[in-house]
């Protein structure tokens, strides 16, 4: 805050300078003191004070000043500031003048000069003083009034405030009420007075007495006891005696109806801790109980019903997994019961077939049984593809292969086909794609087969594209690994198992092993070598189409079984399980099958598989199929004992392999086998998995832990070596008729040295021996009798076909050649219809042969007229 002002007005210098010396020695540094010679000069000193927001508390003034008399400046002085004190000094002012002075500017005192110090100092002390007290008293009025107004306010707002609260407590749907320390009400709400009015009277009980009174005269009952409450425990005293309280069995009478009260009573305590009030909230809840008891009474009898519907479903869960087993095991038992059959169909035909007694005839009809039998073969595996698929067993079988080949092949299969129909057939791959590949070559060949024939029924105008590109960040390893569970010791990679019913798998059969399984699943799990996971990469697989295209509404069932789209029905092939079979190979390989398409505009599939790049010298080069006719001389002795309940099978192999030298017995089950082995010793043991009285699995177990007794044995008596190894640790090959992919693993762990699934053909047999036993073969020339034979019958029986033989296009032949290939019976089809208008009679022969599944013969009639072209050039040449 700033100082007062003193201003000291006078024409003569040096009276002013006289005068601001008496005047600080009289007040010190309470005021601040400033002077102005003449009266111009006063007003303009007044009006930067004032602009400078000072207080001017005294103003003393000469009278006579030649631009201005004293009395006229004070009085301009006064309407400028009129607390301002003033005083006059003058040797010479008359009465009318000082007159003047007060009457219009409140002239505070006249001092004539000259002065005495003692009186101007007094003067001008009691001056000053005289204008802070004004001031201060100014300021306590002025905030007396203030404080009165903001009291004013104060009070308006709390009335405003008690107002709204009372209205808040009125319109509240639930009782409150306070009561003082002695129990007498201070405050009751109207839903109070409504709650414990009506019959009782309750309300004019409590405004006219206290709690314990009220209590006392009025009954309150416990609803869990139907009791009368105890004044002592009523909620309203509880919290008197400083409780927090909350209770929801009170009930009274009202209106002749019994209602149920919630009461909540709590303690108001001062800053001292004592109590001061108590409040009591009190709520109708008998809807709310009658709710609860409904709500009970339902949730016991829900309880009731879901018990009961829990048991139903539990036994309709039961009823719907054993019928899953019940298919399950019918499915499997299908697969032994059907192949079983065909193993010795397929075994004694490939057995009769060289015979040299055969006629050409009775040769052809042995192959076209040994060829149907292939294609039943190949129609059951495909029946059960689906339920594999359902079942999740669905395997992998990487191998190494050349990936540029196999898109070159099929390019060439759909060549002809796409120029047919006046198709663009467009192939790409990026020029960073390897050229060799190892994944399941088969499944990725099946895949893009399916979807190249899938847009070709459908484009009629424009073309396909196949694109392949490799994508620089592929499918998580995550989905590639769930895709994965098992890997064998051959690469082979198995999906998880689901719904196993088949007896062979069961572990529980084999408790003693149950454990070692799952060790060595683990072991197995962890073995990867078998996908170069370091040379590992994403392939991207887009095949486009310029076809109808696919509605939006038919996306949703598009990878269904047995379901089509309308286009696909229109066109009246295929089953619906086109697609379904490659989303499944495409999720195997660990890649999913996505599809954009625009009716009238096309379709896009594209697919993403993960794949690991190969050397050349990892590619195996098919070997040339040869006959074997005997074993090579100066060759061990090899035994071979053949264990399977089916006498049909141990003959089929007994006459396979005692007719080229072998040493051959055989047992009718496990328990013979192992009887067997102990007496005989064999080399190798082709084991039956499915027998009674002991199966295969038992057998091998049995047979191992008995090598395995006999080596410590030895080791005990200090023996380092056991005599003759070679007989005590036989190879033991597993056979089955089963088609479950995880029956190899699991013969693998229970110590089988390899794996054959019925019915097989004798080279598998051949190749197998070869490989354990380390045999060696006599084989038949290539160029046999026999497959000339077939050449000269055909010649023979076709001396008017030869005479004259289509000049068939170079370019379809070759097509046919890659269609043959695939063995795909309704590709084979379609390619002969593309030829039966220019050549119908020469179509006719062909599809007979298809329809007979002759597919060799389909191939020398390719061959001849290939042959014949040539012959029919040359001459032309020549002539």
């Amino acid at each position: 805050m700033k100082k007062p002002v003193i201003v000291c007005i006078d024409d003569e210098a040096d009276v002013l300078n006289s005068l601001k010396i008496e005047l600080k020695k009289a007040i010190g540094d309470r005021c601040i003191i400033e002077t102005a010679q003449g009266g111009e000069d006063a007003l303009e000193l007044l009006t930067d004070l004032q602009a400078d927001e000072h207080e001017i508390a005294l103003v003393v003034s000469d009278y006579i000043m030649p631009d201005i008399k004293g009395d006229e400046l004070l009085q301009i002085i006064h309407e400028r500031s009129p607390n301002t004190l003033k005083i006059m000094l003058t040797g010479q002012a008359d009465l009318e003048a000082i007159s003047h002075a007060i009457k219009y500017a409140k002239l505070y005192r006249y001092i004539p000069k000259p002065w005495q110090k003692e009186d101007l100092k007094l003067t001008v002390v009691e001056a000053v003083h005289s204008y802070l007290q004004d001031q201060k008293l100014a300021d306590e009025v002025i905030k007396g009034r203030e404080a009165n107004k903001q009291l004013q306010i104060a009070n308006q707002e709390l009335s405003a405030s008690e107002s709204r609260l009372n209205q808040f407590l009125a319109a509240l749907p639930v009782g409150v009420s306070v009561y003082n320390p002695d129990g007498s009400i201070a405050y009751i709400n109207h839903t109070t007075e409504q709650l414990l009015d009506a019959d009782t009277g309750l309300a004019d009980s409590m405004l006219g007495n206290s709690v314990e009174q009220l209590v006392a005269s009025s009954q309150f009952y416990d609803a869990e006891n139907d009791r009368l409450y105890f004044p002592e425990n009523f909620p309203i005293l509880r919290a008197l005696r400083g409780e927090y309280v909350k209770v929801n069995e009170v009930e009274i009478l009202q209106y002749g109806l019994t209602i149920t009260l919630e009461i909540s009573a709590k303690p108001i305590f001062d800053s001292n801790g004592n109590i001061v009030f108590a409040i009591a909230v009190i709520q109708d809840i008998s809807q709310r109980k009658e709710l609860e008891n409904f709500l009970s009474n339902y949730q016991r009898t829900l309880e009731a019903e879901i018990v009961e519907r829990t048991e139903q479903l539990q036994k309709a869960a039961f009823a719907a997994e054993a019928a899953n087993r019940a298919k399950s095991t019918f499915l499997a038992n299908m697969s032994h019961e059907l192949r079983t059959p065909l193993n010795a169909i397929l075994g004694f035909t490939q057995i009769v077939e060289p015979s040299p007694n055969l006629t050409v005839d009775d040769r052809e009809n042995l192959r076209i049984i040994y060829r149907s039998g292939e294609h039943l073969l190949t129609l059951i595996n495909q029946a059960l593809d689906l339920a594999k698929i359902e079942a999740g067993r669905m395997t992998l079988f990487p191998t190494n292969f050349d990936l540029y080949c196999l898109l070159d092949e099929l390019q060439e299969m759909f060549d002809l086909r796409a120029k047919n129909q006046d198709l663009q057939l467009i192939f790409q791959r990026d020029a960073d794609i390897p050229q060799y590949v190892r994944t399941d070559e088969v499944k990725l060949r099946q895949v893009l087969i399916n979807l190249l024939s899938n847009a070709m029924k459908f484009t009629q105008i424009g073309g396909v594209s196949v694109r392949v590109r490799r994508k620089l960040e592929g499918i998580s390893a995550a989905n590639s690994i769930a895709n994965i569970a098992k890997i064998s010791e051959e690469g082979e990679i198995v999906s998880p198992l689901k719904n196993s019913t088949d007896s062979d798998l069961e572990a529980s059969n084999y408790p003693e092993i149950s454990i070692i399984s799952r060790q060595s699943e683990s072991k197995v799990l962890a073995k990867t070598d078998n996908l170069n996971i370091s040379n590992s990469l994403f392939l991207e697989f887009e095949i486009e189409d310029t076809g109808v295209g696919i509605a939006p509404e038919e996306m949703g069932n598009l990878f269904q079984a047995f379901v089509q789209t309308a286009s696909g029905q229109k066109a009246q092939q295929g089953t619906g399980l086109g697609l379904t079979i490659s989303n499944e190979f495409v999720r195997l390989m660990g890649g999913d099958l996505t599809v954009e398409s625009q009716l009238e505009r096309g379709t896009i599939f594209r697919f993403e598989i993960e794949v690991s790049a190969v050397d050349s010298a990892a590619i195996t080069v098919p070997k040339n199929i040869r006959e074997v006719i005997g074993l090579e001389p100066d060759q061990q002795y090899y035994r071979i004992l053949v264990v399977d309940d089916r006498t049909d099978n141990r003959k089929l192999l007994v006459k396979m392999l005692s007719g080229l030298g072998f040493g051959v017995e055989e047992a009718s089950n496990g328990r013979e086998a192992v009887e067997m082995w102990e007496n005989w010793q064999p080399h190798l043991i082709l084991m039956d998995l499915r027998m009674p009285v002991m199966d295969g699995y038992e057998a091998t177990i049995e047979i191992r832990s008995r090598i395995q007794r006999r080596k410590e044995e030895e080791q005990g008596e200090g023996k380092m070596d056991i005599p003759n190894p070679q007989f005590l640790n036989p190879k033991i090959v597993a056979l089955t008729a089963s088609t479950h992919e995880d029956k190899r693993s699991f013969s693998l762990l229970m110590g089988c040295d390899d794996f054959i699934r019925k019915p097989f053909r004798k080279m598998d047999i051949f190749d197998m021996l070869s490989k354990h036993l380390e045999v060696s073969y006599i084989y038949s020339d290539l160029t046999g009798s026999d497959s000339m034979g077939d050449r000269n019958n055909l010649s023979n029986s076709s001396n008017t076909l030869c005479a004259s033989l289509p000049n068939l296009p170079a370019e379809w032949i070759d097509n046919m050649r890659q269609v043959i290939r695939s063995a795909d019976f309704d590709l084979i089809g379609i390619t002969i219809e593309e030829i039966r208008a220019a050549h119908p009679e020469f179509a006719d022969i062909l599809q007979g042969h298809l329809e007979n599944f002759d597919y060799q013969k389909i191939l020398n009639l390719i061959l001849e007229a290939e042959k014949f072209n040539s012959t029919v050039h040359q001459l032309t040449v020549d002539s």
